[in-house]
C-alpha cells in the first residue's frame, strides 16, 4: 500500500469501474485515501453498490458519450482509462484522452496491453493495420497529456475460465509447448495502476509492460495440476481452427506464436514487492475458480 497521506482526497475518475481492472484499480485507490469517483453506466448495479459501500462516488457516463466524460471528469486530479475490445475501441479510448486534456488532468493511466509494440509492428508488417490499443496510445502521446501507460500481459484468471482457455476439466491453447507466455494477476494491474498515481515523479511518461510470471503451457497445466489435486490434461488448438472461426483472435495468437515479447520481471518486483506468480494467485484466489470448473468433470 502506497501512503495515503500523501494523496490529501485527490480524485481519480475510474473508468471500467465495475469490471475487472477497473474494480481492482478503484480497490487499491480507495485502501491508498484517494478519493475514487467510478464511472458506471448504472449506478444500480450490484457491482456499483459494492463499490459505492467501498467509499467511491458513482457517477454516470459512458465511454461513446464525451458529453457525459466531460461531466465525470470536471474537477480531477487523474484518470484511469481502460476498454474492452469492440468495436468503438478507438473512438472510446480518444474520448476519455480528449475529456481528460479539455480538464488539464494532471495524470491519465491508460491500460493497453502487454507486447504492444512488438505486437503491432508484426500487424503492419502482415498488411493488417495498427492495433487499436496502440492508436490508443499514439492519441495520447500525440494530445500530450500527462501519462502512464500500463502494458498488462495475459490474466492469470484466463487459466481457469471456460469462455477463455480452460474447457471440460482441460487447459485449451492456440499456442506451441515451449513459447514463454507473460502472465499478471488483475489485482496487481490495480496495484501499479495506484503505484503509478502515487509516485507521478516515477512514472509519468513512462510505458510499462506488467508481467507476475512467464511459464509455457505444460507448466501452466502442471501448476493447475497441483491446485487441483488432480491430473489436468492441455492441448494445443491448431491456429487452422481459429483462422476459420475467430480470424481477429487468429491474428494475436499467430503473432504469438512466431514473434511474441519478454519481460524482466526483477524491476517489477522491486517496484511491487508483493506480485503474485501463477502459484500464489491460485492459492490465493484462483483455486476456488479451478475446482469449480472441475466439480462436473469426472477425474
Amino acid at each position: 500500500m502506497n501512503n495515503p497521506t500523501d494523496n490529501h482526497g485527490k480524485t481519480v475518475l475510474v473508468t471500467g469501474a465495475t469490471g475487472n481492472q477497473g474494480g481492482a484499480v478503484a480497490r487499491h485507490l480507495l485502501a491508498d485515501g484517494w478519493h475514487v469517483r467510478a464511472l458506471v453506466r448504472d449506478d444500480s448495479a450490484p457491482a456499483a453498490a459494492a463499490l459505492a459501500a467501498a467509499g467511491a462516488e458513482l457517477v454516470r457516463g459512458d465511454l461513446d458519450d464525451r458529453a457525459s466524460l466531460d461531466a465525470a471528469i470536471r474537477g480531477a486530479y487523474g484518470v484511469y482509462s481502460v476498454q474492452s475490445a469492440n468495436d468503438n475501441e478507438i473512438a472510446q479510448g480518444k474520448n476519455v484522452a480528449d475529456a481528460a486534456k479539455a480538464a488539464d488532468v494532471r495524470h491519465l493511466v491508460y491500460s493497453s496491453v502487454g507486447g504492444v509494440e512488438s505486437q503491432n509492428r508484426f500487424y503492419v508488417e502482415h498488411g493488417w493495420g495498427p492495433i487499436d490499443k496502440w492508436q490508443i496510445e499514439e492519441h495520447l502521446r500525440g494530445l500530450g497529456v500527462p501519462a502512464t501507460i500500463l502494458r498488462p500481459a495475459g490474466f492469470m484468471e484466463d487459466f481457469t475460465s471456460p469462455a477463455r482457455f480452460f474447457q471440460n476439466g482441460s487447459l485449451n491453447v492456440p499456442w506451441h509447448d515451449d513459447l514463454v507466455m507473460q502472465l499478471v494477476a488483475i489485482d496487481d494491474i490495480g496495484a501499479f495502476a495506484a503505484l503509478a498515481f502515487a509516485e507521478p515523479e516515477v512514472y509519468l511518461g513512462k510505458a510499462m509492460e506488467i508481467t507476475g510470471d512467464r511459464l509455457t503451457a505444460p507448466q501452466i497445466a502442471d501448476a493447475l495440476s497441483t491446485a487441483a489435486g488432480r491430473q489436468v490434461p492441455h492441448t494445443q488448438i491448431p491456429i487452422e481452427v481459429l483462422w476459420e472461426h475467430n480470424p481477429e483472435v487468429a491474428k494475436v495468437f499467430t503473432w504469438a506464436n512466431e514473434t511474441y515479447y519478454d519481460t524482466d520481471l526483477a524491476p517489477l518486483r522491486k517496484a511491487h514487492a508483493a506480485l503474485m506468480d501463477f502459484g500464489t494467485w491460485l492459492e490465493r484466489s484462483g483455486k476456488p475458480r479451478l475446482l469449480a470448473q472441475l466439480e462436473s468433470v469426472p477425474a
